[in-house]
């Protein structure tokens, strides 16, 4: 069922033949896109999902279908020496009608109040046709540079966009030069930031180089602006891989979520939760994700990945090939595609995979490392060992990364444990981050009980969930502290989640999103809301049926369907429910609200 609140912004489209002009469009875009995200209660699809639509004619229900919203938006740009002229329009993409139009001809040098103004409008509008919102006086702070600069800054940020090294480092060379003109300005920092971190991350530069690079520029928008949201997100990133401190970077991440919900945070928070071995968890946060994200590739692959970390590698295919089909050149799905077909018996078809590798995977050791691991497999000792002694001389390169992780996969699989154990210390030594995914690592089974395996686990992540003594659970389950702690964050679940419209929702679904035990959430829905399970639940389907009963588009519904639309699944269930908390009957409610 799809959220009534929930929006897309799709590329305004650019009517006019300088190109410049496209830097704007889709600057104008994400500005949109970033200050309806700012509004709690909507949903607002992420930026490369809305991205994948532009230049390409789509009707209402494709975008229904593929971005699972109810309302979307689409504009156009048409930009002379003294005048803009922006036309917004919104489509319900269920009906598939327009709802509203607007024009609006400005002066092109007004561009941040023009920003706030379309993004305050469309509120505005969404909030009469959905309805309540809380919507603040200004969605779109204003920059203190020039529009010209402002413009620069676009460019720069069109090309990092793109994530490939070569347009990357073309879009941090033009962000170096609107630095210059107004060093006070975060975002370029931000940006540049972003670029060598994403480069990093994608294995397009050594990870530890691209994060070097990007730490002064980091350093400097935090200076200038510490509390944005990507500032946050930056912090949570350095402290897990960087620091390996979890617990500053749960927080960061958290902050980050505060103050603007979007897909990489919780792509973020997911990263975090897998690095802890709490793998089920990580797995509701990426699926809030692809929900606001569900074009985005690196979902796609983490949710695969996450999928082999849980040894299910049938389901996990579909998911890494779905992600190489939306971008081609990202580096990681074709490692564990074809790690999946050989962790399921697949030895030979693993080897044809990794042996037709071509292009990019070919550079960053997939394919050395990958037919290696299936020589492995299939006791081709010769083969093997050739492999092996190759992967050992990029230890001393840039590729160091995959090097080491090529290397420990493979002695896993030959059962040398004790060179599986020197090759983890030496990458502790240096401090690589594939230190910190070796945890849940189902290759690494066999070591996963050593003690200097433990040790070495045990000093990156002190909260590991695999090596932490286990809680010895009390007959007071919960103390007064962790009930009021813990009674925030399930609040908080509800709201991203909405989990009560799942009509089969069990006591057991709602301990897997706060992780605790069962027993825990059921003290804790008692102690800390006075209500069982149940109780607890109904209360939030028997506000939802409120709110929706009353929307104009409702009105041809029975009060039956707008009650299964709100999470029940039983007709006694609903009326003695709505009677106990309202005191009155639905039918009464609708007429008294009517």
């Amino acid at each position: 069922m799809i959220d009534q609140k929930s929006i897309a912004v799709l590329p305004f489209v650019n009517m006019s033949s300088n190109i410049e002009n496209e830097y704007f469009c889709d600057g104008l875009t994400e500005e949109i896109i970033n200050a309806l995200a700012k509004i709690k209660q909507l949903s607002v699809t992420s930026r490369t999902s809305s991205f994948y639509f532009k230049n390409k004619i789509v009707t209402a229900k494709e975008i229904r279908e593929n971005l699972k919203v109810a309302t979307f938006i689409e504009g156009s740009v048409r930009v002379s020496k003294h005048k803009m002229r922006i036309t917004v329009q919104m489509i319900d993409t269920l009906e598939d009608f327009h709802f509203w139009s607007e024009t609006f001809d400005r002066n092109p040098e007004n561009v941040f109040e023009i920003q706030d103004e379309i993004s305050l409008f469309i509120a505005e509008k969404l909030r009469e046709h959905i309805g309540h919102l809380e919507i603040k006086e200004k969605l779109v702070a204003p920059v203190d540079v020039a529009v010209d600069v402002y413009r620069e800054y676009l460019k720069g940020r069109y090309y990092i966009m793109k994530l490939d090294y070569k347009n990357s480092i073309k879009g941090i060379n033009i962000l170096k030069e609107v630095i210059n003109k107004s060093p006070n300005f975060s975002n370029p920092y931000l940006d540049i930031n972003l670029a060598y971190v994403n480069m990093g991350t994608m294995g397009i530069l050594p990870s530890n180089e691209a994060y070097e690079k990007a730490q002064p520029y980091l350093l400097k928008a935090l200076e200038l602006d510490p509390n944005s949201s990507r500032s946050q997100l930056n912090l949570a990133w350095i402290e897990c891989w960087q620091n390996w401190n979890l617990k500053k970077a749960y927080n960061h991440a958290n902050k980050a979520l505060e103050i603007q919900p979007a897909d990489d945070i919780y792509l973020t928070i997911s990263n975090f939760l897998t690095v802890e071995g709490k793998l089920d968890a990580a797995l509701n946060y990426l699926d809030k994700a692809l929900q606001l994200d569900p074009y985005a590739a690196i979902n796609h692959h983490y949710k695969g990945f996450l999928y082999y970390l849980k040894e299910d590698y049938k389901t996990a295919i579909p998911h890494l090939k779905k992600a190489l089909d939306l971008d081609p050149k990202l580096l990681f799905p074709p490692i564990y595609i074809g790690i999946c077909l050989l962790m399921s018996g697949q030895s030979n078809e693993a080897l044809t995979y990794f042996s037709s590798l071509e292009g990019v995977s070919v550079k960053d050791l997939t394919k050395l490392g990958g037919e290696t691991m299936c020589y492995a497999k299939l006791n081709e000792t010769e083969k093997c060992n050739d492999g092996l002694r190759e992967l050992e001389t990029y230890l001393k390169t840039e590729l160091l990364d995959k090097a080491f992780m090529f290397l420990i996969l493979v002695n896993a699989l030959l059962g040398n444990n004790k060179k599986v154990i020197d090759l983890i210390t030496q990458a502790y030594d240096k401090r690589l981050p594939l230190i910190l995914l070796l945890n849940p690592s189902p290759i690494l089974k066999p070591v996963k009980n050593h003690k200097r395996f433990k040790d070495i686990i045990l000093k990156a992540i002190p909260d590991n969930l695999n090596y932490k003594q286990k809680k010895s659970y009390k007959q007071i389950l919960l103390d007064t502290s962790e009930i009021k702690k813990y009674s925030k964050e399930l609040e908080q679940i509800m709201i991203d989640y909405k989990l009560y419209l799942n009509p089969d929702l069990s006591l057991k679904d709602l301990a897997s999103y706060i992780e605790l035990p069962a027993n825990y959430v059921s003290q804790l829905l008692n102690l800390g809301f006075q209500k069982n399970f149940s109780e607890y639940i109904n209360t939030f389907r028997i506000n939802e049926f409120k709110e929706r009963v009353l929307l104009e588009e409702n009105k041809g519904l029975t009060i039956m369907a707008v009650a299964y639309d709100s999470g029940f699944n039983s007709k006694t269930v609903f009326n003695t429910f709505f009677k106990k908390i309202e005191g009155i009957t639905p039918n009464t409610y609708l007429k008294s609200n009517s």
